[in-house]
C-alpha cells in the first residue's frame, strides 16, 4: 500500500504535466517506476522476449493488473514497451506496414 502510494502520486504529478501543456513532453518510453528485481520489472522485461507467447502472457498478466486501463499500463510499463500490444488491442493506431 505505501509503494502503491508513491506510485500514485508519481502518476499525479505525470498527469498534471500532461495537462497543464495539453499533451506531455516527456516520451514516457521507460517506466514510471519499475524498481530493478521487483515482479513488476521481470514482467516488464518479459513484454520485449523473443517468444511469442511469453511475451503475449506477461502483456496479458500486466493488463489485467491494470485494470484494462491503457493510461495506467502505460505508466507501469513505458510506452516503448506497451505500444506493440496496445496496437494488437487496437488503442493505438500502428503506422502503415505495421502488421499486427
Amino acid at each position: 500500500p505505501e509503494l502503491e502510494d508513491k506510485f500514485a502520486e508519481k502518476v499525479a504529478a505525470e498527469m498534471a504535466k500532461m495537462q497543464s501543456d495539453g499533451q506531455s513532453k516527456a516520451k514516457n518510453m521507460a517506466p514510471l517506476d519499475a524498481p530493478r528485481g521487483t515482479v513488476r520489472w521481470k514482467l516488464i522485461r518479459l513484454m520485449t522476449w523473443i517468444d511469442s507467447s511469453v511475451k503475449r502472457s506477461a502483456c496479458e498478466l500486466l493488463w489485467t493488473l491494470c485494470h484494462e486501463d491503457a493510461t495506467e499500463f502505460v505508466l507501469r510499463t513505458g510506452f516503448g514497451n506497451a505500444v506493440y500490444f496496445l496496437g494488437n488491442k487496437g488503442l493505438v493506431n500502428m503506422p502503415a506496414g505495421v502488421n499486427v
